[in-house]
């Protein structure tokens, strides 16, 4: 609970800070632009098509400027790029893309579609689900054979 408004300081979330810089960034380019279609424009008036994106993209910027202003009267946690890169990058995100990536070498490297295919399918599922790996073994031929049914036998696609 909070006790009285004005002695309350509230804390950062990771990434909070760089948000409201990356909004207020946008904001800026937000404006530029309104401002150039405003400027474009033979006689600019407050009545033109171009008054309400200059006046949204104004707000905006002028909005995202008094928060990041404010902002470092919040308090920041300790180690804030850590944990801000650890909930921008959980860990199962760096894997899976290396998985993917992993993948996307295979085939390049001219693997069969049906050898790299359910390989990933498989490693995917047993890391992201960490048990049952017969289990996915079966999620991945049912995968597989849907894939084949729709794309190769339905729709004529040529596979990898």
């Amino acid at each position: 609970m909070i006790k009285d408004m004005e002695g309350a300081r509230a804390d950062l979330k990771p990434g909070e800070q760089a948000f409201m810089a990356a909004l207020f960034l946008l904001g800026g380019a937000a404006l530029w632009q309104s401002l150039r279609l405003w400027l474009y424009l033979s006689e600019p008036r407050l009545a033109s098509a171009a008054a309400l994106p200059l006046a949204a993209s104004l707000l905006w910027t002028l909005l995202s400027l008094i928060i990041l202003i404010q902002s470092p009267r919040q308090t920041r946690p300790a180690n804030a790029l850590g944990r801000a890169l650890g909930y921008v990058l959980p860990p199962p995100l760096p894997a899976m893309l290396t998985g993917i990536a992993l993948y996307c070498l295979a085939l390049l490297l001219n693997v069969s579609f049906y050898i790299a295919t359910p390989l990933f399918l498989w490693g995917a599922m047993c890391y992201l689900m960490r048990q049952n790996y017969l289990k996915n073994m079966l999620w991945t031929a049912l995968c597989m054979g849907f894939i084949t049914l729709i794309f190769k036998a339905l729709f004529n696609v040529v596979l990898p």
